[in-house]
């Protein structure tokens, strides 16, 4: 899947095994109206379904196998310096359902998550429902995704987004939000890509001047930037 600069496409977030259980629970899950969890003009604009945030039961097994996937991903770490992350919603949007542009709060729940990247995963088959796509606007345009299902997009808070209403079908998905350790898209970017420089030196010469000098140049940046 092609991309736009600064947002990333995470396939296979979640395995099959996982895909399953997620579908299991939210089977049996509460679904209130969604604008309850939105707030200022974000409100205007939203029409979906979300778990209910105050149930007991299934919402804790939900978030514990999102927590569980998150933890197996390397870029949490490795690209996206992630600090703190909220806790997922998880909606649904049926025939006519979608969520108009808007930009997200830039701080959200107790306690306070800054809101530098946002993620949505897929969890519905694309070939099930039509429409239902994330656009994100950015400087070079508009971009529409759709991916397969147990697919991520993750992208800078600072994007205006919406989600096409949905023609036919169920849209499930699960949305979190990310505070990195680097505020900065830029300087997030510049550190990943110092990071595959220095893994690809490494996999010749390890101890090579060059590749003790990029992982030095990788080192001393996040020292200046990271927020800890």
């Amino acid at each position: 899947m092609n991309t736009t600069p600064y947002v990333h496409h995470i396939p296979g977030l979640l395995n099959p095994e996982m895909l399953n259980a997620v579908h299991q629970l939210l089977q049996q899950a509460p679904f209130v109206d969604g604008r309850t969890t939105a707030t200022e003009a974000a409100r205007e604009v939203k029409r979906n379904l979300q778990v209910d945030g105050n149930d007991r039961q299934v919402m804790p097994q939900l978030q514990q196998l999102m927590g569980m996937a998150l933890m197996n991903e390397q870029k949490f770490q490795m690209e996206f310096y992630a600090a703190r992350v909220y806790p997922f919603l998880f909606s649904r949007s049926e025939t006519g359902m979608g969520y108009g542009w808007h930009v997200d709060s830039p701080v959200m729940g107790v306690p306070p998550v800054r809101t530098d990247l946002a993620m949505t995963v897929f969890l519905s088959d694309p070939s099930t429902y039509e429409g239902g796509e994330l656009v994100i606007r950015t400087d070079a345009g508009e971009t529409a995704y759709k991916p397969a299902m147990g697919d991520a997009i993750v992208y800078p808070c600072q994007y205006v987004h919406c989600v096409n209403d949905v023609r036919s079908g169920v849209r499930m998905a699960a949305v979190s939000w990310i505070q990195s350790s680097v505020r900065s898209m830029e300087q997030r970017s510049l550190l990943a890509e110092l990071k595959r420089v220095h893994n690809g030196l490494a996999a010749r010469d390890p101890q090579s001047a060059e590749t003790q000098g990029v992982l030095q140049a990788w080192s001393n940046l996040l020292r200046m930037w990271a927020e800890v």
